[in-house]
């Protein structure tokens, strides 16, 4: 039957994408949790410099270490955050997608069209039938003896 063949096609495409969404959420958290890392040290370094600073101006070899650090830091977080931001959906689960949603229309008007057959060739088709099987029988039929016609 065409409308299981559409379903089987629809189900693979859909099996196709979620893989693919779910490599993309994966990648996505690995980097968000870089980026958290490299948040945490950021706030280090931030307590650090504000040590620094506090500790006394005249040790400038020791505030500007920990602002080389701090914005080493801020960069990498900036950089791992901008990776795990969303990215758009790539062309395979795009395509999946589309041939998802083509073979559930196909599947869709498949079963329809089966529907609508056993309608007619249902109670209508029976009732048509046995009208052509009486208009027959009729036609060759011995006349009864009696009735006159």
């Amino acid at each position: 039957m065409k409308a299981v063949e559409f379903g089987k096609l629809a189900a693979a495409a859909e099996a196709q994408r979620w893989q693919r969404i779910g490599l993309r959420y994966a990648k996505r958290a690995a980097f968000l949790v870089v980026a958290a890392l490299f948040g945490l040290f950021a706030m280090i370094s931030a307590h650090v410099v504000l040590w620094v600073l506090c500790y006394g101006p005249w040790n400038t070899g020791k505030v500007w270490a920990s602002f080389i650090v701090l914005g080493v830091d801020v960069l990498f977080v900036v950089v791992f955050a901008l990776l795990g931001r969303g990215k758009p959906p790539g062309a395979v689960e795009i395509e999946a997608r589309i041939t998802r949603d083509q073979n559930l229309n196909a599947m869709r008007s498949a079963f329809a069209f089966s529907a609508v057959t056993a309608t007619v060739v249902g109670p209508a088709g029976r009732m048509a039938g046995r009208g052509l099987l009486d208009l027959v029988r009729g036609r060759f039929r011995r006349p009864r003896r009696g009735r006159v016609r």
